[in-house]
């Protein structure tokens, strides 16, 4: 899943749940459970797409500023509820930071010496591929008109 639908899946749970100490953790988990979902793959399969390639930072770091954009968004749509929106939506998203970690400053280690969270990580995400990208779009049409019904 992109960053824009793991913060917006997190923006969901702390919306509706609205205790901290339950929503936090579950928009955490949510991250397991959306990469369970056949999604993009931001091109990594294609050999143009590699991780590290021009075309790969420049959708990592576009996901990351439209994320950016909708956790302000959001701020102005439910300012009582932004600290519970911005925290749900960091968490659901951040599993993927320990890919920066072992891409980029442990990158000679091998995926059997990742941590166990991170394995069970790449276990969950059994169908990234560039198809994807059609149920990313219709995750983020769905989980878009929930964030707008509840307003």
């Amino acid at each position: 899943m992109t960053g824009l639908n793991h913060g917006l899946t997190g923006a969901v749970i702390a919306l509706t749940v609205k205790q901290p100490a339950l929503a936090l953790p579950l928009a955490f988990i949510s991250h397991f459970a959306t990469d369970a979902l056949p999604h993009w793959d931001y091109g990594t399969g294609r050999k143009d797409g590699k991780i590290g390639s021009r075309k790969f930072h420049i959708l990592l770091f576009t996901d990351f500023g439209l994320s950016i954009l909708l956790m302000v968004v959001l701020a102005l749509l439910f300012p009582a509820h932004k600290w519970l929106i911005w925290g749900c939506m960091i968490l659901a998203a951040s599993p993927d930071l320990a890919w920066f970690y072992y891409r980029y400053l442990k990158s000679s280690v091998r995926k059997t010496q990742y941590d166990i969270i991170s394995r069970f990580h790449i276990w969950t995400e059994w169908s990234e591929t560039p198809k994807g990208i059609y149920v990313e779009i219709a995750w983020f049409v769905v989980i878009g008109s929930i964030i707008l019904s509840l307003r």
